[in-house]
């Protein structure tokens, strides 16, 4: 009698051993539960992975120019250290200054009807740029120059009579470089704080004076620009960097901030280098009538007392002050009209005012309306300005 097999659940199977038939199912219907199958219910859909949409760091740097340029937005190289350094080539720099200064003014029309579209706010901006140094702004003026010939065309082609391009700033004669009008600065851009302080050198001290010379203006309400600008220009005296000290003694003196504490400062701390002293002395007499006599008293005793110790320059610093009292310092002594004058220019020169001729009534009251307006809009009121009668007071002398 043959046995019946009986399965024992549980038993270890032996090696080799096929599945069993149930197995088999099993796993084949496991298997056609996973293909795609057609029901009349509709299945889930599923979740297709989307490609990323480009972003500006991601574009080819010629796509990534193209959109800085067209939209003239500064913060964009600001935005990323990448994006800083795909749009910092030279020739994108150069392409944006252009179109922040000398596009934004119509060439071909007369000086008097062009329009003017510059922002002083992004020239602002791109003044206080690391990269915008004395010798970026002689690139400029070359590449402003170049486009201007191109554009006029071939009006100039044949004349004997060339605009003047970077050589008028050879010496630094305003006289020669206010003739730029193409360069294109708008009224109202502000000084970058970098050129305001020391220690100085020529090139920042002449980046400094050009821009004070085009009517640059100190941002006394919204920064500490003023503050900077007092303290390099006792910096300025220390270091008897005189073209610094001409840019500075006018732009606190529109501001009405010289008295005689940065004058004693010079005199009495730093040696009398005369020629420094006549820059403050000059701008100085114009604020003479507008300030409290304590603030600017050119008969000071401390003055006067040390002019009677030191009988050389004291001699020549008694006269300055006497002229000075009466208004009546001219910027030019006599023989230093010439090209060889050893004093560094007034910042500005131009048809309203020349710090060359006799300082007789018009042209005082020329002189005062021009520094007033911080050289432009000469008819404008004096009164619209309203004073600010601080001073130097709070400066150590022994800076």
């Amino acid at each position: 009698m043959d046995l019946t097999p009986v399965r024992i659940r549980g038993k270890r199977k032996r090696p080799g051993a096929t599945k069993s038939n149930l197995q088999k199912a099993l796993e084949a219907s496991a298997s056609q539960s996973k293909r795609p199958q057609i029901s009349q219910y509709p299945a889930k859909s599923k979740k297709i992975a989307e490609t990323a949409m480009p972003t500006l760091q991601g574009l080819p740097v010629e796509l990534l120019e193209m959109v800085f340029l067209y939209s003239m937005n500064i913060s964009l190289p600001r935005a990323s250290p990448t994006l800083g350094r795909k749009l910092s080539s030279n020739t994108v720099i150069m392409e944006f200054v252009l179109r922040s200064f000398y596009h934004t003014v119509d060439h071909k029309s007369n000086y008097r009807d062009r329009e003017v579209t510059s922002d002083p706010r992004i020239q602002s901006q791109l003044l206080a740029c690391r990269f915008f140094t004395w010798d970026f702004f002689r690139a400029y003026v070359a590449k402003a120059h170049s486009s201007f010939i191109q554009q006029r065309g071939d009006i100039w082609k044949d004349s004997s009579v060339q605009p003047l391009g970077v050589e008028a700033f050879d010496g630094l004669w305003p006289f020669r470089f206010m003739k730029l009008t193409y360069l294109g600065f708008a009224e109202g851009f502000y000084i970058p704080e970098k050129v305001l302080h020391g220690p100085w050198t020529d090139d920042k001290a002449s980046l400094l004076y050009v821009l004070v010379s085009m009517s640059g203006e100190v941002d006394w309400d919204g920064s500490m620009s003023g503050e900077i600008a007092k303290a390099g220009l006792v910096q300025a005296i220390n270091e008897n960097q005189e073209r610094a000290v001409a840019a500075l003694a006018v732009v606190l003196g529109v501001a009405e901030m010289i008295n005689m504490s940065v004058i004693r400062q010079a005199v009495m701390k730093c040696g009398c280098n005369l020629n420094i002293v006549r820059q403050l002395l000059f701008n100085a007499q114009i604020l003479r009538h507008d300030l409290p006599k304590d603030d600017v008293d050119f008969y000071d005793p401390a003055l006067w007392r040390w002019a009677d110790a030191h009988e050389g320059k004291g001699v020549l610093l008694k006269d300055l002050l006497r002229k000075a009292d009466r208004f009546a310092l001219e910027f030019y002594l006599e023989g230093e009209e010439g090209a060889q004058a050893k004093i560094v220019p007034f910042p500005y020169g131009g048809a309203k005012y020349d710090p060359k001729n006799p300082l007789n009534d018009v042209g005082r009251e020329m002189l005062v309306r021009l520094y007033r307006s911080y050289g432009r809009k000469m008819t404008i009121s004096p009164r619209r300005r309203r004073p600010r009668y601080q001073g130097l007071e709070h400066m150590n002398e022994g800076h």
